[in-house]
C-alpha cells in the first residue's frame, strides 16, 4: 500500500503542467501586452488601438491588429500580433517566428506572469513556438 501512495504523490508532484489546468490572460491583459510590444514611436501614434481578430488556423493564440487614426494616403495598420494567453509571449502574426521583446514588454510580462502564478519552471513547460514557426 505504501508504494502506491508514494507513486501517487510523485505523479502529483512531477506531473507535467497542462494548459487546461492553468489560468489564462484576459483580453485586456493580452491587449496591454500587444501595446507594450510596440516601439515608442508606434505607441505615440494618434488613436492607437489593438483590435482582436479570429485566426481559424491557430486556437492557441489570441490575435490582434493594431491600428491608428491615419491620415489620408497612410496605412491604418501598424501590425498584426499573436499573444500566448498561457505565457504572455507576444509574436508577430505576419513574420515567421518573430517573438517581440523590449524592456516595457518584459516588465509587463513579469507582472502578468506573477498574476497567473506562473513559475519559471511552469513557464518553460508551457512555452511554445509562435503561430508561424514551423
Amino acid at each position: 500500500m505504501f508504494p502506491l501512495r508514494a507513486l501517487a504523490l510523485l505523479v502529483a508532484v512531477f506531473a507535467p503542467v497542462s494548459q487546461a489546468d492553468r489560468p489564462t490572460l484576459n483580453p485586456e491583459q493580452s491587449r496591454s501586452l500587444v501595446l507594450a510590444a510596440l516601439t515608442q514611436q508606434q505607441r505615440k501614434l494618434p488613436g492607437i488601438e489593438a483590435e482582436t481578430f479570429n485566426n481559424p488556423h491557430s486556437s492557441r493564440f489570441t490575435f490582434y491588429t493594431v491600428v491608428w487614426a491615419a491620415g489620408e494616403d497612410q496605412s491604418v495598420v501598424v501590425g498584426n500580433y499573436a499573444v500566448d494567453p498561457y505565457t504572455g509571449d507576444v509574436w508577430s502574426a505576419t513574420s515567421a517566428c518573430d517573438e517581440l521583446s523590449n524592456s516595457r514588454l518584459r516588465a509587463l510580462q513579469k507582472t502578468v506572469r506573477q498574476g497567473l502564478k506562473l513559475s519559471k519552471s511552469e513557464y518553460k513547460l508551457l512555452r511554445t513556438k509562435g503561430p508561424l514557426c514551423d
